[in-house]
């Protein structure tokens, strides 16, 4: 453990040389329910996929298993959490009278395969910095001609030569957020362990479907209707038509550039307390502070009009908002963007409380009534997440997939792959669970180096 944390110091590996074996396909290992699985609107717009990797060191005691065993091990507990969450072993599918996606519980299987690396994981560096190189660490669809023939999950079992393991995670966003992601994790990796599911999933979404009656009671300028999108400033939310989209590699604009910033525990604590100071506020979350200012940060350094309107959205947890609440293991997409906005030259001009504030508005706007009217709107209208003139704020850091344990010890970092979406803005654990966390966020080089000088200045 002492030399990994000695990487953290070292740069960052630009090239990763992994050999892939053959891929195959695991099935449910025992009979499961197959058919449509029905998908709300706010499963709908999330169908692209999240790619994840989780690091493993050797533990050094000798008592590793070989690296054929692992690989077993994982690829036997695969098919039998594939029977609770039978669903990610189907596909996407365009209901074409309906008009929506959907979910085809075939049993087509999940995609796995094994690989092996000829470095260290010293040798790749601070983990807990995403880099592309580690892209080659997470399974790609090599036969799949659209979109909807790819496997909603798919693993990639890497060992390197130092006894060290990373497991390589793609899924599908439709299926669930990330505290379902994280319960699947948890029961997968629990039964690897050969302890068992621990929660039981719930794939039934058709509590958040809209109502029969259709009932729009609020302005949600959360979403943007279809009809009012122009083809150029499409973003990464989906629509109904990705199902029979190309299989295509996505890269971030030459002209952009991703870059972690740190903050330590000692300063969020201070970023609070500056938030605080003027007495505006009765209280404010590590969660407040950080998305104001980002939202500031990042209207200053792309130097927006200031009669632009500047926009943040970010995932709110609705489990427990609903009335009556989604029940314990609901498996599917329970977050909903909440939402700010204001001008650009007011979001510059006013002091951190003020867009602090207007997070906290945000977050109390999202009430069972106004979620419920959301989904007709949605129903009515065909709506995406309006990310015209903002950014998504993505809190990666509150779920713990550090702790997820497959018998061969916690990993010293999971979390998200580079990606070129690059409308989200990751907050990522630091690695190090000691109360800091990692900013990510993606802009043009000019804009970056601004932003590095304008979100520490507090």
């Amino acid at each position: 453990m002492g030399s990994l944390a000695a990487a953290a110091s070292s740069p960052l590996i630009a090239h990763l040389e992994v050999k892939v074996e053959e891929p195959e396909l695991v099935v449910p290992a025992e009979p499961t329910e197959e058919g449509a699985l029905f998908l709300s609107n706010i499963d709908q717009v999330v169908a692209y996929v999240v790619e994840t990797v989780y690091f493993y060191p050797a533990s050094g005691d000798g008592g590793e298993e070989s690296g054929a065993e692992v690989v077993g091990k994982l690829k036997e507990a695969l098919g039998k959490v594939l029977v609770p969450y039978h669903f990610m072993a189907g596909r996407m599918r365009l209901n074409p009278e309906k008009g929506r996606l959907e979910i085809d519980c075939n049993r087509a299987g999940a995609l796995f395969a094994a690989a092996s690396c000829d470095l260290t994981l010293c040798d790749l560096g601070d983990v807990s910095h995403p880099t592309p190189a580690f892209r080659s660490l997470v399974l790609q669809p090599s036969n799949a001609k659209k979109f909807g023939d790819t496997p909603l999950l798919m693993m990639q079992v890497t060992r390197f030569k130092c006894g060290g393991i990373v497991l390589g995670m793609s899924m599908n966003h439709s299926q669930f957020d990330g505290f379902g992601a994280m319960e699947f994790m948890m029961s997968f990796s629990s039964i690897a362990r050969g302890q068992g599911l621990i929660t039981h999933p719930l794939p039934d979404r058709t509590c958040l479907k809209a109502r029969d009656v259709l009932q729009v009671k609020y302005e949600h300028l959360e979403g943007m209707k279809l009809c009012d999108l122009p083809e150029e400033i499409r973003n990464s939310f989906t629509t109904a038509d990705v199902a029979n989209a190309d299989v295509c590699n996505f890269f971030l604009p030459p002209d952009h550039s991703y870059k972690v910033f740190p903050f330590t525990r000692d300063m969020l604590e201070k970023l609070k307390d500056k938030a605080m100071e003027d007495g505006r506020l009765k209280k404010c979350t590590t969660f407040d502070a950080i998305a104001a200012l980002v939202w500031q940060a990042r209207t200053k350094a792309i130097d927006m009009p200031s009669e632009m309107p500047s926009k943040i959205l970010f995932a709110v947890d609705i489990r427990s908002k609903m009335n009556p609440p989604l029940p314990k293991g609901f498996a599917g997409n329970a977050v909903f963007s909440a939402y700010c906005i204001e001008p650009a030259g007011v979001v510059k001009e006013k002091p951190l409380s003020f867009c602090v504030e207007k997070v906290q508005e945000g977050v109390s706007r999202i009430t069972d009534d106004y979620v419920k009217s959301s989904m007709d709107y949605c129903e009515i209208y065909k709506c995406i997440p309006a990310l015209a003139g903002g950014f998504f704020l993505s809190a990666w850091w509150k779920i713990p997939f550090q702790l997820v344990d497959f018998g061969f010890g916690k990993p010293i970092y999971a979390g998200p792959i580079v990606n070129a979406m690059v409308e989200f803005v990751l907050l990522l654990s630091n690695g190090k669970q000691d109360g800091g966390l990692n900013l990510y966020i993606a802009l043009q080089n000019d804009q970056l180096q601004k932003f590095e000088q304008i979100v520490y200045d507090f």
